[in-house]
């Protein structure tokens, strides 16, 4: 029994029009009433010039094509449409009392997509055509879907864009204000107070905005995977569905529901890949799992040795410490990756009755944080973003003998907001 999902787009491939070309005119009111009665729309040609001029004019969504033609043959008319640009991408179904394979291949070569024997069996061309009607439909879907998927992307790209260019204004109003409290410290030495309410209010809205960015990057990433993601998917089940269905007996149907599929696949894996940037589904289920995918990702794109040990299991922390730790770790990754030449790592997460700790270790060449420490805006963020949830953050490193960073977070952790009031 057809689904309703096949229904469906039988109902929407039956709206085509179709031009059928035949020199007989007992044949095409045949098969033109026939598919009249269908529910297709249906023009027709006697000859290849007049076919010619029709397909141009109409731009029909499948041509019926008749072999044998008074002014010329079917395999000339097929070429000459495929070379204009209007007319390439119709479907051509060639109708021919020619059975030899030679004939066959030559249908093929000359852009024909399937064929047909005279006699003509009505049921069977019926299937056939709605068979096209419907893959060509699935396919408008589909670049109407890439489309969407593009304008997507670009509206992403502009909302980073946005959003790094009011991080990058802040970052330089936050650079302004440190210099002014810096000139009013030089003028008022004993005004201590004032200088500690500036940089609570700094740390106030350092906090602000890491959390405002990382709620935009998981509202993101939802959307994109639950949106996007189950459309592709669902696109992906039907088309397998219809190679399945109909594509046995059909070699240019199998292998253009191929083509299909692996273009569906390849833009599910960019919807993930975009998603899993902006917030991996990891981080909801867990610190230990949001650790675990991370080392997985360091190990297969840095392409050195990177182990997660587990002293104390079933650790549970509030979101802002969770999202803390993990940015932490994947910012010390990254240095290692980019800095450190090490050939193995080990991020360990461990607890007590009070503290959550996670130690990241590389055996690389090391820096002087003395030297560093202040000038490194990637070690300031991940101070700030210890001290957002009231931890604490620690690096040892000396040149040539490695470098470890230990994070450790309260497992009753303050909110944002309120580790701000907890002085350094």
């Amino acid at each position: 029994m057809a689904s309703s999902n096949d229904a469906g787009l039988t109902l929407r491939a039956r709206d085509g029009l179709i031009l059928v070309v035949d020199d007989t005119v007992a044949n095409l009111q045949i098969l033109a009433d026939f598919l009249v009665d269908c529910g297709y729309r249906v023009l027709v040609a006697q000859e290849g010039e007049e076919a010619l001029e029709r397909a141009a004019l109409a731009l029909p969504d499948l041509i019926l094509l008749d072999v044998m033609l008074p002014d010329t043959d079917g395999f000339d008319v097929c070429r000459r449409l495929k070379q204009q640009s209007a007319t390439c991408d119709i479907p051509v179904v060639f109708m021919t009392a020619l059975v030899e394979v030679e004939h066959k291949l030559m249908g093929f070569a000359a852009g024909g997509i399937d064929y047909v024997t005279k006699p003509l069996q009505l049921a069977e061309v019926l299937a056939r055509i709605d068979t096209h009607m419907r893959l060509r439909w699935l396919q408008k879907q589909l670049e109407d879907k890439n489309a969407e998927l593009q304008r997507s992307h670009d509206e992403l790209e502009c909302r980073v864009a946005e959003r790094t260019a009011e991080l990058s204004e802040a970052n330089r109003c936050l650079r302004l204000e440190i210099e002014e409290r810096r000139q009013a410290e030089e003028r008022l030495a004993r005004n201590v107070t004032a200088l500690q309410e500036a940089e609570q209010n700094l740390r106030e809205l350092a906090a602000r905005q890491h959390t405002a960015r990382e709620e935009e990057r998981k509202h993101i990433a939802r959307e994109l995977h639950d949106e996007l993601g189950q459309f592709l998917t669902a696109l992906r089940m039907s088309v397998s569905l219809l190679r399945v269905r109909f594509g046995q007996d059909n070699p240019a149907l199998t292998e253009h529901a191929k083509s299909m599929t692996q273009l569906v696949d390849r833009n599910i894996q960019v919807v993930r890949n975009v998603a899993a940037s902006l917030r991996p589904a990891a981080l909801d289920m867990g610190i230990q799992p949001a650790l675990e995918w991370l080392v997985d990702e360091f190990r297969r794109h840095a392409g050195s040795a990177a182990t997660l040990l587990v002293v104390e299991d079933n650790i549970v922390l509030d979101d802002d410490s969770q999202t803390a730790i993990f940015r932490i770790v994947q910012e010390s990754l990254t240095n290692v990756a980019r800095h450190a030449e090490a050939s193995d790592v080990t991020v360990t997460l461990d607890s007590d009755d009070a503290y959550c700790q996670v130690t990241v270790q590389d055996d690389g060449v090391g820096f002087d944080p003395g030297q560093v420490g202040k000038s490194s805006l990637g070690l300031v963020g991940m101070r700030e973003r210890v001290l957002m949830v009231g931890g604490a953050i620690d690096i040892d490193s000396a040149r040539g003998r490695g470098t470890t960073v230990v994070v450790r977070v309260p497992l009753g952790a303050p909110s944002a907001h309120e580790a701000q009031a907890q002085p350094d």
